[in-house]
């Protein structure tokens, strides 16, 4: 109201309009009656950009704390894949290691079988090799016998 009452004086001289200066003497006088609705709306302004720069401030926080859990989040899924991947490579060799044990097993047993057949055979021959060496042994006592029988009727 100053601005404008100082415009309209100057206005009024420049011009030497009588009128011009009775606006600007009026303009000058009259109180403001906007001066509190002037300032309720700068306080508004003021507090809606307050609370902007807030939320702002507030939604960088949040962008911030969702790309950490996000990232946070995705760690730990690879992580559970990692996880996963090693369980099924680990049932894997640990099934490939019972197929293995199953079939070691088995020629385990193979190989017992088979021991036990030698053993059994060994024992068989070495019967008959020892009733070999009996008959042998008596077989040459008889030759023997006879050479002697034979020494005695030809000398």
């Amino acid at each position: 109201s100053k601005a404008i009452s100082q415009m309209l004086m100057k206005a009024a001289e420049d011009l030497k309009s009588p009128m011009l200066s009775a606006a600007a003497l009026k303009v000058s006088v009259t109180e403001d009656h906007f001066v509190k609705v002037r300032q309720i709306i700068k306080d508004l302004v003021a507090k809606l950009q307050s609370e902007a720069e807030s939320e702002q401030t507030q939604k960088s926080f949040c962008d911030k704390e969702m790309k950490a859990a996000v990232t946070s989040r995705d760690e730990e899924q690879g992580k559970v894949e990692d996880t996963m991947a090693q369980i099924t490579a680990k049932e894997s060799a640990k099934a490939q290691l019972k197929q293995e044990i199953a079939t070691l097993s088995q020629q385990i047993a193979e190989n017992k079988r088979a021991l036990m057949e030698a053993t059994e055979l060994r024992d068989a021959e070495s019967k008959e090799n020892l009733k070999t060496i009996d008959e042998a042994g008596a077989g040459k006592e008889v030759v023997t016998q006879a050479i002697e029988v034979l020494k005695v009727f030809y000398e």
